[in-house]
């Protein structure tokens, strides 16, 4: 799949599931969203998110994660 191919996909993802900001743990690392515990049934493909000065964005969902010490 291409990045053009992904876009569309990751907006149609955004537009069923609400946006929202985690906070996680550093014994949640590494991380991947939807996170271990959210029922995959209705959500889209499990995929691992960078951490960047703490933070990290899922490209499907539009959900925000904050690493919390």
């Amino acid at each position: 799949m291409t990045e053009q191919n992904a876009q569309p996909q990751a907006n149609e993802a955004n537009e069923k599931v609400k946006q929202q900001t985690i906070e996680v743990t550093a014994d949640d690392l590494p991380l991947c969203c939807p996170m271990p515990d959210v029922t995959l049934w209705s959500q889209h493909p499990r995929v691992f998110i960078p951490i960047e000065d703490g933070r990290g964005h899922c490209p499907y969902c539009g959900n925000t994660f904050i690493v919390k010490s």
